[in-house]
């Protein structure tokens, strides 16, 4: 499986750094700096940091060389660079940059140095506990992170949230329980469990065939899809999800959830299917006729990312810098968490559906140092 939870070949814009080109800034720095031939060694955090402190030596600081690192460098490199920073020149390097940055273009950074399920943890904590709730937030991590991603949120929020309470795991449920109500508050209670049904080995290892030609074995293999789920199943749950939806008066919501909370991707996908089969109408369709409110936009953000999360996540792009103003914060978490994932499939979706590249809107929408973090983190091509 991928790390979105498929079979889908993934693909992140920011990859592991191994080994310094030789067109690299930082060579030509180290090399001017204390004469070290660093063109073509393995990446050393010890490098990165020296290069980091002069950045914001002295009077003014080089926002540039910043980007250069931070932005091309995964969160696990940059908890090791953050490490030997403090080791180095006793000093913290988030305070440091905390310091010298401003803006969007602080905000960016501080999210790139924080663990991933840490800054989902955070995100969630300061959607709950700002002025009002942003339940947009709570849906779009809720509906598209994996059950892995999920418990692992589960596993550091009160640590994020409230980190002097002893209540681990259970202070998400309790905040949620707070600060939401209703058919919303069950959807993201059942969400937050982390406990959606995933692939298992065995299920998985029966459904892969080998590709022959002429009866003879070629070396390759295919998934069967058909032996991936269970067909009579789906079609229960798509005549279930019929039934207490379009086939009655009034809408029971309870069944509902369990209908898209429970089943792992692709048995979702064949419920849909077969969803489809039944009732010539997609089951959007149904969601946005049947539910209103944020129980209905939280259901469809589930099915949106059990579908295809690329194109969820493009169309949330689009709608954090269509229009007048930018949805800043809700630009920078969707690009942070996303680009060690999916962010060349977000890409592509995203051209489909604008006709532009990313990068070009980002280009258009955005300025300054805070325009060309994200636009490193992204990639041109």
């Amino acid at each position: 499986l991928d790390m979105d939870g498929t079979l889908e070949p993934t693909e992140g814009t920011v990859k592991g750094f191994t080994h310094y080109p030789e067109d690299d800034p930082m060579v030509v720095f180290m090399n001017e700096f204390d004469g070290t031939p660093l063109a073509g060694e393995r990446w050393d955090a010890e490098s990165d940091c020296i290069f980091l402190d002069k950045a914001m030596d002295g009077a003014g600081t080089n926002e540039d060389a910043i980007i250069h690192v931070i932005a091309n460098r995964t969160n696990a490199q940059r908890q090791k660079i953050k490490k030997k920073f403090k080791t180095a020149y006793g000093e913290d390097l988030i305070e440091r940059l905390d310091s010298e940055l401003s803006g969007d273009f602080l905000e960016t950074v501080m999210a790139l140095f924080v663990p991933p399920a840490h800054y989902d943890a955070w995100c969630i904590k300061e959607a709950i506990y700002g002025p009002g709730t942003d339940e947009s937030v709570l849906i779009e991590i809720f509906g598209t992170r994996t059950p892995k991603q999920i418990q692992e949120i589960r596993a550091v929020y009160g640590d994020v949230a409230s980190p002097n309470r002893k209540s681990g795991e259970t202070l998400i449920e309790q905040d949620i329980e707070d600060d939401t109500s209703g058919d919303f508050k069950r959807f993201l209670i059942s969400a937050c469990q982390g406990g959606r049904n995933e692939l298992d080995p065995e299920t998985l290892e029966e459904a892969v065939e080998p590709v022959l030609f002429e009866d003879k074995p070629t070396g390759q293999f295919i998934i069967n899809m058909e032996k991936l789920v269970n067909v009579a199943k789906a079609k229960r749950d798509a005549q279930k999800l019929f039934e207490v939806t379009e086939d009655q008066l009034g809408t029971d919501e309870e069944e509902m959830i369990r209908i898209f909370a429970l089943p792992e991707v692709y048995q979702s996908r064949a419920t849909y299917d077969e969803y489809v089969k039944l009732t010539q109408r997609d089951v959007e369709n149904t969601i946005d006729r049947e539910t209103s409110g944020n129980f209905g936009k939280g259901l469809l953000t589930m099915v949106m990312a059990l579908k295809c999360r690329p194109k969820y996540f493009a169309e949330r792009l689009v709608w954090c810098m269509k229009g007048l103003g930018t949805h800043d914060s809700d630009l920078i978490r969707v690009i942070v968490s996303r680009a060690e994932i999916d962010m060349v499939q977000i890409k592509e979706c995203f051209l489909e559906m604008t006709k532009q590249t990313l990068w070009n809107w980002i280009d258009q929408d955005c300025s300054g140092d805070y325009c060309k973090i994200l636009k490193a983190i992204v990639g041109q091509n």
